[in-house]
């Protein structure tokens, strides 16, 4: 190989760019192949690397030629000429001709001609094209930071190493950009502590997006710095990446250089919109080029060509990282800043307050793939509106970041942005800025409340308050929104502190949908049909859901809100497992798994997986079961989803009980999961932790007592449930066997195993059950064992309610006895008197001579002081005390 400079240190990685490179070189028709990048990717060091590898294929020579000395497109023939065996002669031929006289003698030699660094000789590229025209078995390796656009041409895309960009759980030394860090560092620290410094090494790969040169650079420092304090100053100013070496190339000894160069060989509209276009994160379209950088499309295919802008196989572009910090610090050169970051706030912001229509409707998968594919753009736009005071922006784009965090899960990023936003506000903003303030801070408690978030201020009095603004400012659909916040405000209130005040929820829910209703705005009304099935009637009744949930789906398919649809599929799944018919509920679960994933919502699919699981687990497919809920449990901590940690790890702890017995650890395991769901928005009424795994554990490690505690949590409204049934039924077996009632022991666990497969496949799993049926077998014989457990009993509900009787539990989710903190007043006693009648609100308010509103304050009173939440319970809890 002639003209190629051995490098001192050892090629690390690339092994997919090496193999593919090489296998084009093997096809016959590619004949001319670029491999184009910006400068410090690595151009040169993967083609010497493939001139080794490729040696034997190339017999008559690969002759490597450094462009980089010569600066005039006249020289490249004779520099050319010089690297090969070949001079010029003293004859009358032109330099030129005696060249190609050349080739034609060698025509049928097998040679490749590598050009290294070609990007400033483009006005001489005519060249390759007539040496490609003159051989036959020619092959041309060209690296260069702009492609030569020939017919000819074959363009290999060069980008950084593979470095880490999330946890995947592939170990970190398996990535080339980190083994390139690691085999500098070691060069220069023997003593480089990889486990200590590892999480710096990857943000520093992350930050140079595995660019080679820039890793070098920065492995360098660490004689006098560590790596965070590379990392550090890599984010403030890419000067750092800058070496003292003397044996680099002088335009290889800082990244600066590096791209001053690249920038020198642009035309002054081309340095124009470049740093413009350095204002984007995270890619943008073609579209937002234009608008925000005047980039036309000439221009564009103009910065691409040059490498200094990438487009990506989604059809966006991007710009490296380090390079956009270099454009940036030029666009505050130009003194452009200030003008190019308010063209982005408008552009990113009137996207948001634009897509509004299409994310409630038609259009609404696209519209949230447009969001997340611009999300870095519009959180900087977002921000820099908010530090800047743009108030009105702000409440335009504001209802499109909410339903996308909602849609796609995104509520702990979305909340920083809000509250980012609302701490920009003044103290005593007017009345007009007040009402932009309560549009942010009414969304922000949405996602406060369906995310499962911690708060730390007083949701209701905040809630209050944008309900009093809206009405001040008579904006009906701002009056509607805050009114349905204000009612899921009262369910969680109700769910999550003990706070009973369905008849609240109530009323905010009707008066909001009325609003919706005369504003015919489809979407919201078809959101609260949903959430009406949380309350109970004026009566004190509760509406059949599939009443509310059929209308709602109509509704959804009407306008097209595919995330509606989906998660009215999986609200059918959740009514089909409280009816007990647990094989539409799998169905409907499965249905909405597809439809979650195709909206891509992450809580809908923790969810949907969370009902999956339920229902293998319940007809004894655990292995699925628990497949499932480690899925959701490795998914929900990922996303930092607390509600999925609830699901999946209440679950796990049943599984683990049935499963292998560790008793202790399910029972550690739901403990903890217990305090979790509490912290929830509706306190876990699915924490299969608490109702399942706890006092499944209690029964296997003898504590049949604490274990007998758990019944009442199994049941939600119907004893004749038969999973909470049959784990009931088992429970009081054992606890029976126990105390040597072998005969109310066998038809205890008779009843149990005699339920629908479906339901109790799971006990067969269950290495207790085999044992206690072995024990009663052994004490009553085969017989007698069978007689008694095949014994026609009452029916399940009737058996139910006579052990929760036993066990001192008069209902599902009984509230624990104590005497009323607040007696009831003469005229609360005098309305739940006629409430126990059966009488109507409107009814009790004609017999006492009242509004129908104070009645309805006197029912309210009377649920708190009671601790129930409805008529029913009201009654129900004061026979028990003898107030009736």
């Amino acid at each position: 190989m002639q003209g190629l400079a051995l490098s001192p240190t050892p090629f690390i990685g690339r092994s997919e760019e090496v193999d593919e490179i090489s296998l084009l070189l093997d096809d016959p028709s590619c004949r001319l192949l670029t491999l184009v990048g910006p400068g410090g990717i690595g151009k040169t060091r993967l083609a010497t690397e493939i001139a080794l590898r490729k040696e034997a294929a190339f017999s008559d020579g690969i002759y490597f030629v450094s462009l980089t000395p010569i600066s005039q497109a006249e020289d490249l023939l004779t520099t050319i000429a010089e690297a090969m065996p070949f001079h010029f002669q003293q004859d009358h031929r032109t330099p030129r001709e005696q060249f190609f006289d050349y080739l034609n003698e060698k025509n049928a030699k097998s040679v490749l001609l590598i050009l290294d660094n070609f990007e400033h000789l483009l006005a001489g590229v005519e060249l390759i094209s007539d040496v490609l025209t003159a051989t036959t078995n020619f092959k041309i390796l060209v690296t260069s930071r702009e492609t030569l656009n020939l017919q000819e041409e074959w363009v290999r895309q060069i980008g950084g190493m593979a470095y880490p960009q999330h946890h995947n759980g592939k170990p970190l030394e398996d990535y080339s950009a980190v083994q390139l860090f690691l085999d500098r560092a070691r060069r220069i620290r023997g003593d480089f502590d990889l486990s200590a410094d590892m999480a710096d090494v990857v943000r520093i790969c992350q930050l140079v997006e595995g660019m080679p040169l820039a890793i070098e650079l920065a492995a360098g420092w660490l004689k006098t710095l560590q790596p965070a304090d590379i990392a550090q100053e890599i984010q403030r100013n890419q000067d750092i990446l800058a070496t003292r070496s003397r044996n680099l190339p002088e335009r290889h000894r800082s990244i600066r250089s590096v791209f001053t160069h690249s920038w020198e060989l642009l035309s002054e509209k081309e340095r124009e919109v470049f740093q413009k276009l350095s204002i984007f994160r995270g890619g943008f379209t073609r579209e937002a080029a234009k608008v925000v950088a005047g980039a036309s499309l000439n221009i564009l295919a103009g910065l691409v060509d040059k490498s200094l802008v990438r487009l990506n196989a989604a059809g966006r572009y991007d710009v490296h990282e380090l390079l956009r910090q270099y454009g940036v610090e030029q666009m505050h050169v130009a003194n452009q800043a200030t003008a190019i970051q308010q063209l982005y706030i408008d552009y990113y912001l009137h996207m948001l307050r634009d897509l509004e229509t299409r994310i409630k409707g038609h259009g609404q998968l696209e519209a949230l793939d447009t969001i997340q594919a611009d999300f870095e753009n519009l959180r900087n736009a977002w921000l820099w509106a908010a530090q800047q005071k743009q108030y009105a922006a702000l409440g335009a784009a504001v209802e499109s970041l909410n339903f996308f965090a909602d849609m796609r899960g995104r509520y702990h990023e979305i909340v920083t942005l809000l509250r980012a936003a609302l701490d920009q506000f003044p103290s005593t903003p007017d009345m007009a800025t007040k009402a932009i303030q309560c549009r942010l801070q009414s969304r922000l408690i949405r996602l406060v409340l369906l995310g499962n978030m911690r708060i730390d201020f007083d949701i209701r009095s905040e809630i209050d308050t944008c309900v009093q603004v809206a009405r001040q400012q008579e904006d009906p659909a701002e009056i509607a929104f805050c009114l349905f916040i204000s009612a899921i405000t009262a369910v969680w209130e109700e769910n999550a502190h003990g706070v009973y005040t369905s008849a609240q929820a109530e009323d905010f829910f009707q008066e909001s949908y009325a609003i919706f209703q005369e504003l015919d705005d489809t979407f919201y009304r078809a959101d609260l049909l949903s959430w009406l099935g949380s309350v109970t009637t004026d009566k004190g009744e509760i509406i059949p859901w599939d009443e509310l949930l059929n209308p709602s789906l109509a509704l959804r398919k009407e306008i097209g809100d595919r995330n509606g649809i989906a998660w009215i599929t999986l609200n059918l799944a959740d009514m089909m497992l409280g009816k007990g018919n647990y094989v539409a509920c799998e169905r409907y679960a499965q249905e909405s798994l597809a439809l979650m994933h195709e909206i891509g919502s992450l809580k809908g699919i923790l969810q949907s997986m969370f009902k999956l699981a339920q229902t293998a687990m319940l007809k004894g497919d655990l292995q699925k079961a628990r497949t499932l809920a480690e899925d959701m449990r490795d998914l929900a901590d990922e996303t930092n989803s607390l509600g999925g940690t609830v699901l999946s790890v209440g679950l796990l702890a049943f599984l683990i009980c049935v499963m292998e017995e560790d008793y202790a650890e399910a029972a550690a395991l739901a403990q903890k999961n217990s305090i979790i769901s509490q912290e929830s928005f509706f306190g876990g009424h699915d924490d299969m932790g608490a109702y399942w795994g706890q006092p499944t554990a209690d029964c296997g490690m003898g504590h049949y007592e604490a274990a007998r505690s758990g019944y009442e949590a199994l049941f939600s409204e119907r004893y004749d449930d038969l999973g909470p049934a049959t784990l009931c039924l088992i429970i009081e077996s054992a606890a029976c066997a126990h105390a040597m009632d072998w005969q109310t022991a066998a038809e205890w666990l008779g009843l149990a195993l005699r339920q629908p497969r479906w339901a109790n496949g799971w006990a067969y799993h269950w290495p207790l059950v085999t044992r206690l049926r072995d024990e009663l077998v052994h004490e009553l014989g085969e017989e007698a064992y069978q007689a008694a457990s095949e014994r026609d009993v009452l029916d399940l509900e009737t058996v139910i309610k006579s052990i929760l009787d036993e066990a001192n539990i008069s209902k599902p989710h009984a509230k624990a006895r104590y005497a009323l903190l607040e007696p009831l007043s003469d005229r609360e006693l005098e309305v739940l008197q006629l409430v126990a009648e059966g009488l109507s609100n409107r009814e009790i308010a004609e017999r006492l001579v009242l509004s129908t509103g104070t009645v309805k304050v006197h029912t309210r009173n009377i649920y708190g002081k009671l601790s129930v939440n409805n008529r029913t319970q009201a009654v129900m809890r004061a026979t028990e005390m003898n107030l009736l």
